[in-house]
């Protein structure tokens, strides 16, 4: 089986996979944006890592909920409908920066990590928890429409 059949093979069994590859492609482009403005407010504006972690975080979910929604799961709704997608995925992301910043807080206060290590480990966790309730909430109707 050669690397374009096994591909096929895969991404049949698992449609999700599809999205998770657009969802992963987003966030990737996002989170060099996020680091940006983390690693900017940080060092040259001097705000204390934990501010800049909320502020790049907000500002990155903006242009995460625009993409994801119209390209990797596909929605075009509007109107009410996509009022209740972003108090979901506002929810969804509210919870991730509790998750995003008590990880890096824990692991350079307590593990005693550089604060850039500590923004890869909480963005590489919240990327799998966006993904998930993203996927089978926010857009629940929508993600089977690859």
């Amino acid at each position: 089986m050669n690397f374009k059949e096994l591909f096929q093979y895969y991404r049949n069994k698992y449609p999700f996979l599809k999205q998770f590859v657009k969802f992963c492609l987003v966030g990737g482009g996002s989170a060099i944006f996020s680091f940006s403005i983390y690693y900017s407010f940080t060092e040259w504006l001097e705000f204390w890592y934990v501010y800049s972690a909320v502020c790049s975080f907000l500002i990155s979910a903006i242009f995460n909920f625009t993409v994801n929604k119209l390209w990797t799961f596909r929605n075009n709704e509007k109107g009410k409908q996509v009022v209740n997608q972003i108090v979901k995925f506002g929810v969804v992301m509210a919870a991730g920066l509790i998750i995003n910043t008590s990880i890096i807080y824990t692991l350079t206060e307590w593990a005693g990590f550089d604060y850039r290590i500590s923004w890869v480990f909480a963005t590489g966790a919240v990327a799998f928890w966006s993904f998930g309730f993203n996927r089978l909430w926010t857009f629940k109707h929508y993600s089977a429409a690859l």
